[in-house]
């Protein structure tokens, strides 16, 4: 049953046919192999997505077509310019800083890369910036948008796996950090290979000014996160404020749209959030097969005859992941991959917050790469890039955020620390 399932859905998946529909279609195939009642498809389509946790998502998807309507990005990279255009590298820089502020606000790893790199990456190519370089930095900076909190990935695993939110939102702190700043890193040395200089400096009045441009919208992050932080709101309630929030700046502050534009933006906040559902729908029927044929326990078993040390299954399970994130989108592939694995981590007594960022981390920047690789092709086609192009300077991101899970690893409370002293 199990394979009958699975072969369909890569089958479908390859032709094309939309990863909801292909789940959908092999589960479905699966059942009827079996013989089972296909009312547990209507049962798991609706238990899919009655959740409390899911309503954060077309909140969330909404309130960053508000932003990105709203002048909210224009606005950041002004700020990120006066901070740190001057560096070697400069709109490198402010391309991986704004993302970083971005992410706090988006949660979308799509959303990010097409909201600051539509505005970067044609200027980074007039300042000499390799076409293929500049779709990589944005792919790689816009990825931290499912790392730093808000997460619409944290929030669909946590909805699957009865995790919190609120930890796995913290949790994702500081890895994030560490990804922006290593990207900077490796940023910084391209450019110097390639002899790109930093911008002019800002002056202090000009700091000032963009800082005071940007403030509504640097303030959006804090006060999702420290609500819910602080107990004041679930992460449900934090995309609602978002919401709001966004369009009030949107509409009576900045005044970059009027009521007139906003039935288009509530049709493409609309659109992205029923297909991320549809997938959470149709991924709920393909878990119970999973569940039903009782996988996990056969991972469990044979991952166990292999060896008892933790840290070797971690770095198995990371290959893995790395392998499925290539060729199923993120969203998809931690909706299939959560039940199975994280009976696994429980079995070698992984942290679960520990373990969900590893998951998490993993399998976003494995989206990153082809053949699949959804982010840098957005990436790809606002530069006008090829493969090939983008391939010569992939590498080191992503050896740099393999470093990171690696330390994720060996070093849990990089993960953990946030959660335990905050919760």
């Amino acid at each position: 049953m199990m394979l009958v399932a699975f072969l369909t859905f890569m089958v479908l998946l390859f032709a094309g046919v939309p990863i909801a529909f292909s789940m959908g279609l092999g589960s479905l195939l699966g059942l009827l192999v079996s013989h089972n009642s296909l009312m547990v498809v209507g049962q798991r389509l609706f238990a899919g997505v009655n959740s409390f946790s899911l309503m954060a998502i077309p909140f969330f998807m909404l309130s960053g077509e508000l932003m990105d309507k709203g002048g909210i990005s224009r606005r950041l990279v002004s700020f990120a310019q006066a901070l740190v255009g001057h560096i070697t590298g400069g709109l490198g820089m402010v391309d991986i800083l704004t993302s970083v502020i971005f992410a706090g606000i988006s949660g979308s790893a799509a959303a990010d890369t097409a909201a600051v790199g539509s505005i970067l990456i044609p200027p980074m190519k007039e300042r000499g910036y390799p076409k293929g370089l500049a779709a990589v930095i944005q792919a790689t900076a816009g990825s931290l948008g499912p790392i730093i909190p808000p997460s619409l990935t944290m929030i669909i695993y946590c909805s699957l796996t009865n995790l919190s939110i609120s930890e796995l939102f913290m949790a994702g702190v500081i890895p994030g950090l560490m990804i922006g700043a290593g990207t900077m890193f490796v940023t910084y040395l391209y450019a110097k290979k390639l002899g790109i200089k930093g911008e002019k400096r800002a002056t202090l009045k000009e700091v000032w000014k963009a800082t005071k441009d940007a403030i509504l919208a640097i303030i959006m992050p804090i006060i999702i996160i420290g609500g819910i932080v602080g107990g004041i709101f679930t992460a449900t309630e934090a995309g609602a404020i978002a919401v709001f929030y966004a369009l009030f700046i949107g509409l009576f502050v900045f005044k970059e749209f009027t009521v007139k534009d906003l039935p288009a933006i509530l049709l493409g906040a609309a659109g992205t959030s029923s297909m991320a559902l549809l997938i959470v729908a149709s991924a709920n029927v393909f878990s119970w097969l999973v569940a039903y044929v009782k996988l996990p326990a056969i991972i469990v078993n044979f991952l166990v005859s292999l060896t008892s040390s933790k840290y070797i299954i971690l770095i198995l399970l990371v290959l893995f992941l790395l392998f499925v994130g290539m060729f199923i989108e993120t969203l998809s592939a931690t909706i299939i991959c959560a039940p199975i694995l994280m009976p696994v981590a429980a079995q070698y007594g992984i942290d679960p917050i520990q373990f969900a960022l590893i998951m998490v981390v993993t399998l976003v920047y494995a989206g990153v790469t082809p053949p699949v690789g959804g982010v840098l092709f957005i990436t790809m086609g606002v530069a006008e890039a090829k493969l090939k192009d983008t391939l010569r300077y992939l590498p080191p991101y992503l050896g740099l955020v393999c470093l990171v899970l690696l330390l994720l690893i060996f070093i849990p409370g990089a993960s953990t620390l946030l959660p335990s002293l905050l919760f």
